[in-house]
């Protein structure tokens, strides 16, 4: 929501308002509109020299030519509250109808019309779903119901001489406006009682409705007609000719404002003043010949003409600039003198009386001069500093410098009439003149502004030191300043509530315990330089800055920049001028605008606001009836338009993602009106977007809600699914296992029973075998004992033989040895002795033979009682089990 002031002096008659021109540089399809409708949507329709164009706030858009539409002068556009959009007019093939509804242009069949040629009227209505088109023509009405292509023609009467201007639909009447009069048809031509009221001056161009207040306007007169009674709201409107094309206009705005033309600029009027002014455009003298004056559902005029396209909605200023008669753009200074006002430029004075400049005055040229403050008297002197070129002064008659005789310095910075005496100040000292007589009042640095504070006390601001605090009665100063630099360069001083507010480079600050510190309103005003203060008489605190004119009353901010019809962002320090209750003056440096804060009329603005498109990437498109998106398709783009025509810059947008975005993301920049959202996972989703014109009102949220699906394994009916089968699965392999178990118990027991008996047969083989080991046992001990007995005696017996075999190894080993030895000897004493000894040798040799021979004898003697086979077959096993086994059986 935005806060609109309007307002529309009454005197003022030599100014501009500011406006908005479009053409082909804008994007226009060209520069010719002959006529204008809006859509229920807020969308504009036009049309134009080169068919039907639209205008969303954001792009232009023209349909093709291919669609033969009406490019002609002689056309007309209409919007009904069903959205549908009708176009009467000629094309290349002739005359055409058609109407553009849900997103398809539709032909209407004109073979019953038949050929119009040149001027004509038009007009549409909507009743219980059918259409009646009525065409006005030369002196008669073709009325066609589209739905029964039933043609009606009726003849106006007077036909000779009648011509048709206007014709329009009101409840269940056709208004016809003609040159003879307002007629009405309702099965049958009436003439309107109002005839009789404005006779002779029966002309009557166009009509209007306010409520039910009939507006008329006719050849340079408008009039209201009202509860059976007539007036005349302006007998010299200015509209004196009849529009070629029937292009009469006449249109009533939300505040009672009356706009017309008829082959004419578009003018305005005010009904308390019973005024009208042409809308003059900056740069053009005036918007000539329009063709189509429309006021739009935010109460923004629009004016058509064959040179381009005029958007009026910023009537509370009324500005004035080098284009209408002043000696430059920027006011540097703005005073009152006599019954005149003074807008001050660089170099000259401009003299306004009753709105209109009547003089212009150049002051004495010294290079780098600017008229930087203006005091007047009272009487019939100003005087002006005018840095560079010192002290001047304006008696009614001519410029003259003052002589300022012992001043090393010649820069005037500012001027002040304080009690009938003037002070004037350099940038380093304070002066008073009076009678031709300088004094130096103080030294001060750096001078910028002086000002009157009270009786007693002058405020002299300083570029870098604050503010001294001057009285002329004792010559005190006093310094106020600040510890940051930018609050010690101080512009402007005032009192306001009891506190003094001073405008620096770092913003607004308040003067608090002898010391200049920030004073915080909202964050738009948080820093920005404040050139200008003064006290409305309202009781208001206006502040000018370089971002426009700011008021604030204590709680609310107001701002007023060029997007709001000021014709200029910067505010001059000496430019502020309150000449009375109702006017206030601004100097900036593209010129003076002057306000009427006294006439402010409130009126709503927030942007139509829709989304027009919603699609993934693959180009699935979501609305009400398809809202879910698969889940390898979730990267989705959202598009919107916030269509407001106040200041299409200043659009801006919020936007949020319920389920995905915490808060609000902002969009500043009025082209950037989409926005995509990448790998949406799987959830619901409400998309939210608002849009605003001032960042503090929103449109109420549009909204879309959809669904990313989840993937198939992990949906609801697939997750049962799954966890069902799984339940089955698991079922059977119990019942599988189970039957299995079953099976192997079965088997198991027939093992069990097998393996039962064979443990039972094995069992009593084994007690079969105990019973046999026992037996066994008992043999064998028995065996045992028989052993025993067999072993001593074996032993026994081995005994005696070993002592056999003991005297048989020592006979070897003694007896036997000893003659062998000896007969060796004596063999090899043979060899070496002498024969004659041969023969007691070899008795020697036959006695020891003998000696060998006996003891052989004894050996073989004594080893024939011992038999080794027998010793070795009666130890043996074999032998000793069989002897075992023969003593079981002699036992047995």
């Amino acid at each position: 929501m935005l806060v609109l002031i309007l307002c529309i002096g009454d005197d003022v008659s030599s100014q501009f308002y500011p406006a908005k021109l479009y053409s082909i540089r804008d994007g226009m399809p060209t520069n010719a509109v002959y006529d204008i409708s809006q859509s229920p949507d807020g969308i504009l329709w036009f049309m134009t020299s080169k068919g039907v164009a639209t205008y969303n706030s954001l792009k232009w858009t023209l349909y093709p030519d291919s669609l033969k539409l009406p490019s002609s002068p002689y056309s007309f556009i209409r919007s009904l509250e069903d959205g549908s959009i009708w176009v009467a007019g000629q094309n290349s093939d002739g005359f055409m109808i058609s109407y553009f509804k849900n997103k398809k242009w539709h032909s209407v069949n004109t073979k019953e019309i038949g050929e119009i040629k040149g001027k004509f009227t038009f007009d549409v209505k909507l009743k219980n779903e059918n259409y009646s088109v009525v065409i006005g023509n030369e002196d008669y009405l073709k009325i066609l119901n589209t739905s029964e292509d039933k043609l009606t023609k009726v003849l106006l009467p007077n036909h000779r001489t009648l011509q048709i201007h206007a014709v329009s639909f009101k409840d269940e009447n056709i208004y016809i406006s003609s040159s003879e009069g307002l007629f009405v048809f309702n099965e049958s031509v009436t003439a309107h009682a109002v005839n009789k009221l404005i006779a002779p001056q029966k002309q009557i161009l166009q009509i209007d409705w306010d409520d039910d207040d009939l507006y008329l306007l006719g050849k340079n007169w408008v009039g209201r007609y009202k509860n059976n009674e007539f007036e005349y709201l302006s007998n010299n409107t200015g509209v004196s000719n009849v529009s070629q094309f029937n292009k009469h206009n006449l249109t009533i705005d939300q505040f009672g404002r009356v706009f017309f033309s008829s082959m004419s600029s578009a003018r305005f009027l005010n009904p308390a003043s019973g005024k009208s002014e042409i809308l003059f455009v900056n740069g053009r003298i005036f918007n000539a010949k329009s063709n189509k004056i429309f006021v739009d559902n935010e109460n923004n005029i629009w004016v058509g003409d064959h040179r381009g396209l005029f958007k009026f909605n910023v009537l509370r200023f009324q500005n004035y600039n080098e284009n209408i008669g002043l000696a430059d753009d920027e006011v540097t200074a703005i005073s009152t003198y006599q019954d005149q006002l003074v807008l001050a430029n660089k170099t000259h004075l401009n003299l306004l009386e009753q709105g209109t400049i009547k003089e212009r005055i150049a002051l004495n040229y010294e290079p780098d001069m600017r008229i930087l403050d203006i005091a007047y008297d009272g009487q019939n002197v100003l005087y002006m500093a005018t840095n560079s070129a010192g002290l001047q002064v304006y008696d009614g008659k001519t410029v003259a410098n003052i002589n300022l005789p012992g001043l090393t310095e010649k820069r005037i910075t500012t001027v002040e009439f304080i009690k009938d005496q003037l002070f004037f100040a350099t940038i380093d000292a304070l002066f008073s003149y009076q009678a031709g007589k300088i004094t130096k009042e103080a030294e001060l640095s750096g001078i910028r502004n002086i000002s009157a504070l009270d009786s007693d006390s002058i405020a002299a601001v300083s570029t870098n030191k604050g503010i001294y605090f001057y009285q002329p009665k004792t010559q005190a100063v006093h310094n106020v300043t600040s510890n940051s630099l930018n609050y010690r360069n101080v512009y402007n001083i005032c009192k306001w509530k009891g506190q003094y507010f001073v405008g620096t480079s770092g913003g607004l600050a308040v003067i608090t315990n002898n010391e200049i510190i920030p004073y915080f309103t909202t964050e738009k005003l948080n820093g920005v330089a404040v050139y200008s203060l003064f006290v409305s008489i309202n009781n208001k605190l206006w502040i000018g800055t370089n971002e426009g004119v700011f008021i604030w009353d204590g709680q609310k901010l107001t701002n007023y920049n060029r997007s709001h019809g000021l014709i200029g962002d910067e505010i001059n320090r000496n430019a502020f001028l309150q000449i009375n209750k109702d006017k206030v003056w601004i100097g900036t440096e593209l010129g003076a605008s002057v306000y009427d804060y006294t006439k402010d009329i409130s009126l709503e603005i927030i942007p139509n606001l829709k989304i027009t498109k919603a699609a993934t990437l693959e180009g699935q498109e979501l609305n009400e009836n398809t809202n879910t998106v698969n889940y390898n398709d979730n990267t989705i783009e959202f598009q919107f338009i916030g269509v407001s025509y106040f200041d299409e810059n200043q659009i801006k947008y919020r936007y949020k993602l319920v389920g995905f975005d915490d808060e609000y993301l902002y969009i500043n920049n009025s082209n950037s009106n989409s926005i995509r959202y990448t790998n949406l996972p799987p959830n619901n989703y409400e998309f939210q977007v608002q849009s605003s014109i001032d960042s503090d009102h929103w449109s109420p949220p549009k909204s879309m809600s959809f669904t990313v699906e989840k993937p198939f394994y992990a949906t609801y009916w697939f997750l049962t699914s799954s966890i069902l089968a799984i339940i089955i699965i698991l079922y059977i392999i119990y019942r599988i296992r189970f039957n299995l178990i079953l099976r192997n118990q079965e088997k198991l027991k027939k093992e069990v029973s097998q393996r039962t008996q064979e443990i039972q047969r094995m069992n009593s083989e084994i007690q079969a075998q105990n019973e046999e080991l026992l037996s066994q046992t008992e043999e064998i001990a028995t065996n045992n004992e028989r052993l025993e007995e067999i072993v001593q005696d074996r032993t026994q017996k081995l005994q005696e033989q070993n002592e056999r075999l003991s005297k048989y190894a020592f006979m070897n080993s003694h007896e036997l040895r000893g003659p062998i030895c000896r007969m060796i000897g004596l063999l090899n004493v043979l060899k070496i002795s002498k024969s004659t000894d041969h023969k007691k040798l070899l008795r020697l040799i036959q006695e020891t033979g003998l000696e060998l021979d006996a003891i052989t004898r004894q050996i073989n003697q004594t080893l024939s009682t011992v038999d080794l086979n027998e010793v070795y077959e009666s130890n043996s096993i074999e032998n000793i089990n069989v002897e075992i086994s023969d003593n079981k059986t002699s036992q047995k």
